[in-house]
């Protein structure tokens, strides 16, 4: 799954306090918290081992900032646009 590190596109993920903006925005690192091409927001949580390969990333949705609180999106939405964006892959 794909990440934009920007954070700010047309989702408006990281408007809500400069501490997110900027962790979204890290350059130096790879980010914890990320908005995949399905404009959903996301946290690395964890490690997974995979077959002869580097570890993955395990990632779930944010719903909260977890620095300021606000709520950023709903799990209805998540479902709502994962659905969506597995509609599209299947229809390429």
């Amino acid at each position: 799954m794909a990440m934009d590190t920007q954070g700010n596109g047309n989702s408006g993920f990281g408007s809500c306090c400069e501490e997110l903006k900027e962790v979204m925005s890290g350059e130096d690192f790879e980010p914890l918290i990320t908005l995949a091409d399905d404009d959903v927001l996301y946290m690395s949580v964890g490690l997974i081992d995979m077959d002869d390969e580097e570890p993955g990333m395990v990632d779930h949705p944010v719903f909260f900032c977890p620095f300021c609180g606000t709520k950023l999106q709903t799990p209805e939405e998540v479902q709502a646009k994962t659905d969506a964006f597995g509609d599209e892959d299947e229809q390429a």
